[in-house]
């Protein structure tokens, strides 16, 4: 008790002597609810629960340290207190180790909230000890049944409660209790079954760390609120992964910001569990070292490891304390640690326990191989230095690994060991190739293909010999529509095709690049008369990598031709199925094919002006999209990406992820990705009004326009000839050469129904049409322009005009008779930036308004009577409100407002 306040509740008689340890003293701490700390991120679906604890018994708030329990307590302590309930707050310790004294303050307790409950109780303080626990809570249920309104006790760190006090204290009180009391325990293990017994499932709610992890937007809104703005999507998925939604590990993350940090467990977490660990007994401590080597984990698996009693008590101390673990199935068969805890285990266990490590690690693989649970038998063999048998297993199962999508694996191996041509069968090597080019290693593979068609020679009289050879030739038409060369991949698949000497898995491949090469060909009843994709849930979850590529194939097809509704239906009916199917199992979707769908939709929200929803999908999407092979896919999402950026005025952001695309660009050998990240550097050059930047970009795309090249695709000609439009929007004149070179191609674009581009070009041209030959000449096509927008909502394609003043453009350029339904839809883009102007508190705005005027933090504090730290405080919080990345543009936001 040291230096805390002590105060007594009930007057002490004479003959009492404060320090006889059979009357306690109470500390006013205890019965007090803590007060909630400053900048508590608000989560709406967690406090909602408030609300429902008057319909509970009896609630129950479990989860490991650090994850927000007794924050969370406390606003619902708060939020009842509103709305006029009584409420009690009890914080238990390791000195209330005892059924009289725990009972003792309980009364404390409900006697601070209701007077009249709790005295009978408080009054035995001087002969507490010999009162036997169920005299004292009978005396509480007497008092407590005279209550006329509900009352609300909150039991924090039950935890440091034995579980046999906990029982003896409580049972009787939590069984006999009237119904106007209720419970909500707060803890990190669980309640003893003695006193959760007695009630039903609807009389119970109970939240564990799973509903209190924090999800990928809440992460996102944590940062902002502490002043952090990650990159959009990879840093702020790497975040998510690294703390697995744990409230702890994201605030010391906070503190830590720099990219590096997010691949270090940061030390305060590192303390933590050495805590945790201490707490426990030597035998349960290394046993839970060893599971720290596995990814995850069952009863049946544990006991292989460590023996029955062992996996036995290990599970029990694993649930009953809360120990960082999830449960993986709804059937709770399959468990995991949280990816710190497991680090930290892994790294102890390998530093204290090496030899005894290696040896767990080797059985946990032949467990895995034995149940054909390759992926995890592979990468434990690899783990504990059983190279030749892990060579033996990959033989066995690379066909397998391949059609379930574990294609990566392969590629490890032959990074972590190179396999010489002359020491793997032919199947193998196939094999091989594919991980290789589904892995983008797509170079190498083409070698080990030349490799092959030298050894294969022909189809020959042979049929596993002609089966390999046709897969072989597929698996070049893979590689090469991969690289974006359909002119050399149109005959050659279709050939394989007619062979019919595929497995279906290949079949699957190979339609895919049919329907590519429709698209690109703009056949599009050819394109859908193409059979659909393998189910998913016939046992063999590969042909999820088909479902991604096909489905997200059609909802390109469906936004060129105008159908973006049509194709993100599409799309969300994919991610749906995809839930479905991975629900109830252990495996989850390969996150590089899910950002293809993910992506796709980015783009179509955005194009429909949610950027919101947007911005969700690219946090989903962007850390993996470059990992596929899909250009039209990277290039949307990095359009959607570079395009909200501009809108929050983030610059220097959205050049950055530019110099990303090139990257991918250059490296991929990808005219049409270059064509498009030069496209938009011309689009942001215009909006920070550098018109030799822009000149330079549209030049750089004239040459890519004229490049001969493979791809066969009007992108390239359509961006350099964008371009020179918004240039010539921005000018005092435009040649009428130009004009007509638009108008011809819009013709194009209407004869093959892409209409998506037909209408960005559309908007361009009308403007322009209106400019320089009068609002007849540009009426048509903007009534065009509008019934398209009306048709798929994609009214963003009328405000990504180049100009920092688009609406105010179309007023001075749209034909009269179209203004009022022009402005109508450009309104519904206008609102995100006063939306946010408005999350801004008084002082914030009043110091926004100054830094427009020109004016210093030190100016901007003496005008507000503050320091200039606060003004800096402040101007941190609205960077991140604002989400912009300097005062300029904080100002500009203020005066477009």
């Amino acid at each position: 008790m040291n230096s805390k306040t002590l105060a007594r509740l009930v007057p002490l008689p004479e003959s009492g002597y404060v320090g006889n340890d059979e009357i306690p003293l109470l500390l006013t701490t205890k019965i007090t609810a803590p007060r909630r700390g400053r900048g508590i991120l608000p989560r709406p679906r967690l406090e909602q629960y408030a609300e429902h604890l008057g319909e509970r018994r009896i609630s129950i708030l479990k989860a490991p340290p650090g994850f927000g329990k007794t924050t969370l307590a406390t606003i619902w302590a708060e939020r009842l207190g509103a709305l006029g309930h009584s409420v009690a707050w009890l914080s238990l310790d390791a000195e209330d180790d005892n059924p009289q004294r725990l009972l003792y303050y309980l009364s404390a307790a409900l006697n601070r909230a209701c007077p009249q409950v709790g005295n009978a109780c408080l009054g035995r303080s001087t002969d507490l000890c010999l009162q036997r626990s169920e005299v004292l809570a009978s005396l509480l249920i007497e008092e407590l049944s005279l209550l006329q309104q509900p009352l609300t006790l909150f039991i924090d760190d039950y935890h440091c409660i034995d579980d046999a006090v906990l029982t003896e204290a409580l049972s009787f009180l939590v069984h006999r209790a009237p119904a106007l009391l209720h419970l909500v325990f707060v803890g990190r293990r669980e309640l003893p079954e003695g006193i959760v017994d007695h009630y039903y499932a609807d009389e119970r709610l109970e939240i564990d760390s799973a509903q209190l992890r924090f999800e990928l937007e809440e992460t996102r809104d944590l940062m902002r609120k502490g002043g952090v703005q990650p990159e959009q999507g990879g840093d702020l998925n790497l975040l998510q992964l690294a703390s697995d939604g744990w409230i702890a590990a994201l605030r010391a993350y906070l503190l830590t910001p720099s990219p590096t940090s997010i691949r270090n467990t940061p030390r305060s977490l590192s303390n933590l569990f050495d805590d945790v660990l201490r707490q426990l007994d030597e035998h349960v401590r290394l046993s839970l070292y060893l599971v720290g080597l596995l990814d995850k984990f069952s009863a049946g698996l544990l006991q292989t490891l460590l023996g029955g009693v062992k996996a036995h008590e290990l599970l029990g101390v694993l649930r009953q304390r809360q120990l960082f673990v999830t449960a993986l199935d709804d059937q709770h068969t399959w468990f995991s640690l949280h990816p710190l805890f497991r680090d930290h285990l892994r790294e102890g266990c390998l530093r204290l326990h090496e030899s005894q490590a290696r040896e767990c690690m080797l059985g946990a693989a032949h467990w895995f191989a034995e149940r054909e649970i390759w992926l995890d038998a592979i990468r434990l063999g690899l783990a504990a230095g059983a190279v030749p048998q892990v060579r033996e297993w990959i033989e066995q199962s690379a066909n397998t690994l391949i059609e379930q999508g574990d294609f990566s694996t392969l590629v490890a191996l032959e990074k972590r060991w190179k396999l010489q041509s002359d020491d793997c069968p032919l199947s193998l090597k196939v094999a091989r190739a594919w991980a290789m080019g589904l892995s983008q290693e797509h170079q190498s593979a083409m070698d080990l293909v030349v490799e092959l068609e030298a050894e294969l020679g022909g189809p020959g009289d042979d049929p596993a010999r002609a089966d390999l050879y046709w897969e072989v030739q597929s698996l070049k038409v893979m590689l090469w529509a991969l690289d974006d060369r359909y002119s050399l991949v149109s005959p050659l698949a279709f050939d394989c095709y007619a062979a019919g000497r595929w497995r279906p898995w290949t079949r699957e491949v190979l339609v895919n690049v049919i329907a590519g090469a429709h698209l690109r060909a703009c056949q599009w009843e050819k394109l859908y008369a193409l059979p659909p994709v393998e189910a998913m849930d016939r046992g063999n979850r590969g042909y999820f990598l088909h479902a991604c590529y096909r489905q997200s194939l059609y909802a390109l097809g469906e936004y060129y031709q105008g159908r973006v509704v049509q194709g993100m239906a599409s799309l969300d009916a994919l991610l749906e199925h995809v839930d479905e199917v991975y629900s109830h199992g252990l495996s989850r979707p390969n996150p590089v094919l899910m950002a293809l769908p993910r992506g796709m939709k980015a783009y179509a929200h955005y194009l429909r002006g949610e950027q919101e929803a947007a911005e969700v999908s690219l946090q989903e999407s962007m850390p993996y999209i470059c990992m596929g092979s899909f250009i039209e896919c990277i290039a949307f999402t990095h359009t959607a990406q570079v395009r909200l950026l501009s809108h929050q005025s983030r610059f220097a952001q959205a050049r950055r992820t530019l110099d990303n695309l090139e990257s991918v660009a250059l490296a991929r050998d990808w005219p049409r990705l270059q064509a498009r990240a030069l496209l938009e550097r011309v689009r942001l050059h215009l909006l920070e009004r550098k018109m030799r930047e822009a000149q330079v970009c549209c030049a750089l795309l004239q040459q890519l326009a004229e490049l001969e090249g493979c791809d066969e695709w009007v992108d390239r000609r359509y961006f350099a000839l964008l371009a020179r439009l918004w240039l010539a929007l921005d000018a005092p004149q435009c040649e009428a050469s130009l004009l007509d070179e638009g108008l011809q191609l819009l013709d194009w674009l209407q004869s093959r129904e892409l209409w998506l581009y037909h209408t960005e070009m559309a908007v361009v041209l009308g403007l322009l049409l209106s400019r320089e030959r009068g609002s007849d000449a540009a009426e048509p096509l903007l009534l065009t322009v509008l019934e398209q927008v009306r048709h798929n909502g994609a009214i963003s394609l009328l405000s990504d005009v180049p100009c920092n003043e688009a609406a105010a453009l179309w007023r001075r350029l749209c034909p009269v008779s179209l203004q009022s339904e022009f402005s109508q839809l450009l309104g519904d883009t206008q609102e995100d930036c006063s939306a946010a102007l408005l999350a801004l508190t008084v002082k914030e705005r009043q110091v926004v308004q100054l830094v427009a005027e020109g004016k210093s933090n030190k100016q901007i504090a003496r005008d507000l009577s503050v320091t200039p730290e606060t003004i800096k405080s402040h101007m941190k919080s609205i960077f991140a409100k604002l989400k912009v990345d300097n005062r300029a543009q904080a100002a500009v936001m203020l005066q477009q407002r």
